[in-house]
């Protein structure tokens, strides 16, 4: 899909704060614009003064000032799309032009609360690290929601189940999908799998699109209090799972293949099928790629959270 964003690369002199080099080749912060603009400012002081990694921002067109912002802010990128886009559109603009080992993608309306640097980064540097570390998110009132996701069948809609994650910040769990897209990504990885489906037109659909396509490839994503975020002016933190255009594709990629006797076979979803998506991604990737199918992704899921 062609880029509807334009970009405005940071100024940084050439030579000037060498120490960063090699805190921005390994990490890169994205931060969604999803409030009004003393939000923006106040979160991008923070992150100037606090995180010493790459930041890029997304945002849209008219929002604010450009070249004002570039002025005040020469360390920042801004990724500035042309119209109303959704979340996982965003996040891949930031994968794609971050050029990092690993990003952060927060929002301009939460607070980063813990981000354990060493430890998330060495969980990342070995050779059986997850896909993403999902973000641990509490409300206005500091309580930890039930951000953490297990895959579920309820008849036959996807229905992920949701629990709590551990407040250990030694201890990781596996989970579906990242909550809202927060989390810590391996880039690489995020892109070998090919981010988010921007045919889907919905926060929630693409996050669980991509989480489900991560797993059932043979991958794994984690959440660990290690990573915390909270909304300060929200009591409810929760996601719209409405059925959205393009959200059958998800669907579709998910459960239209079973495995047989470790063959996977290809079939039709009954009631929840896309015809496109089945003839391009089912049949021409998902069939040959697949290490394991939804069924028994479930029955593999630790027992003690199903």
């Amino acid at each position: 899909m062609l880029n509807n964003y334009r970009i405005y690369r940071r100024k940084q002199e050439l030579g000037s704060r060498i120490t960063r080099l090699h805190n921005t080749e390994q990490l890169a912060i994205g931060i969604l614009d999803s409030g009004n603009l003393e939000q923006l400012t106040s979160c991008l002081d923070w992150y100037v003064q606090q995180m010493n990694y790459s930041l890029h921002v997304v945002t849209q067109e008219g929002r604010f000032d450009i070249p004002s912002m570039q002025e005040a802010y020469k360390d920042v990128t801004f990724l500035v799309f042309t119209s109303h886009t959704f979340t996982g559109e965003k996040v891949n603009a930031v994968a794609n032009e971050c050029r990092t080992n690993l990003f952060l993608i927060v929002r301009t309306d939460l607070l980063l609360v813990k981000f354990d640097g060493p430890s998330l980064l060495e969980a990342m540097a070995q050779s059986e690290h997850p896909a993403a570390f999902a973000a641990v998110v509490a409300n206005a009132y500091r309580e930890i929601v039930p951000c953490r996701r297990m895959p579920r069948l309820r008849e036959r809609e996807l229905d992920p189940d949701s629990g709590f994650p551990s407040l250990d910040e030694t201890a990781s769990l596996p989970s579906l999908y990242p909550f809202m897209c927060l989390g810590l990504y391996d880039r690489a990885l995020f892109q070998r799998l090919r981010g988010f489906d921007e045919s889907i037109h919905s926060e929630y659909w693409q996050a669980l699109d991509w989480g489900l396509r991560c797993h059932l490839l043979g991958y794994t994503i984690s959440i660990s209090s290690a990573l915390l975020v909270q909304f300060p002016n929200r009591e409810s933190v929760i996601e719209d799972r409405s059925e959205a255009e393009g959200y059958l594709r998800c669907y579709t990629k998910a459960l239209s293949v079973q495995q047989i006797n470790t063959k996977n076979i290809a079939r039709k979803y009954k009631g929840f099928f896309d015809k496109e998506v089945y003839q391009t991604e089912v049949k021409k990737r998902m069939l040959w790629l697949q290490k394991l199918d939804f069924a028994q992704l479930c029955a593999r899921w630790p027992k003690e959270d199903m």
